[in-house]
């Protein structure tokens, strides 16, 4: 099993991820799905026996949805990024 993460901007409700997800689930060799809204991120668990990563974002696009992937070092620096900010405490 492989995973990646795709960016979008797309996902405007809940039921727009909750909608993504089923779709991306019913690919073959997709095995889970998960689209967080509110970072535009949505991270796929799938068999690379199966299906690639190119079938994934096209699938996305095909339904309306824009799609990106992100390089894990990107990925990388979001986290880094979200943590110092966590860090930073208000000044009084």
């Amino acid at each position: 099993m492989q995973a990646i993460h795709i960016n979008t901007t797309s996902l405007e409700t809940d039921s727009d991820a909750s909608l993504l997800e089923a779709v991306l689930r019913m690919l073959a060799g997709v095995a889970d799905v998960v689209a967080v809204r509110s970072l535009g991120i949505v991270s796929v668990l799938y068999d690379e026996h199966k299906i690639g990563p190119r079938t994934i974002v096209k699938a996305m696009r095909s339904t309306g949805y824009d799609a990106k992937l992100i390089r894990p070092s990107s990925l990388h620096r979001r986290a880094q990024r979200r943590t110092s900010r966590s860090e930073v405490s208000p000044s009084a």
